[in-house]
């Protein structure tokens, strides 16, 4: 019984199983991620992914919501003097 090559060494035994893509993987090709055997491969596209939501999805800080909403309120304080003055030219 003849066993098991690499994917990426067919010269090597396959010494385990990328849980991705389900290749087998020799000692050299495999690195294990909280226990779990990664390819080479598959590894570069888990960290390229696990790298961007991180970047890109910031929740706004409690500074700059508490700015926004007070330039909020402060525009529609102004806003509603402004009608006021429209529909009441004399009052003032």
């Amino acid at each position: 019984m003849q066993a098991a090559a690499c994917a990426f060494h067919a010269e090597r035994e396959a010494l385990g199983v990328c849980v991705a893509c389900r290749s087998r993987v020799c000692a050299e090709c495999t690195t294990k991620v909280e226990g779990i055997n990664y390819c080479v491969r598959c590894l570069a596209q888990r960290a390229q992914s696990e790298a961007k939501p991180k970047d890109a999805a910031a929740p706004p800080s409690r500074l700059r919501l508490g700015v926004s909403a007070a330039v909020w309120a402060v525009f529609l304080w102004l806003a509603l003097w402004a009608l006021l003055e429209l529909a009441f030219p004399e009052a003032a």
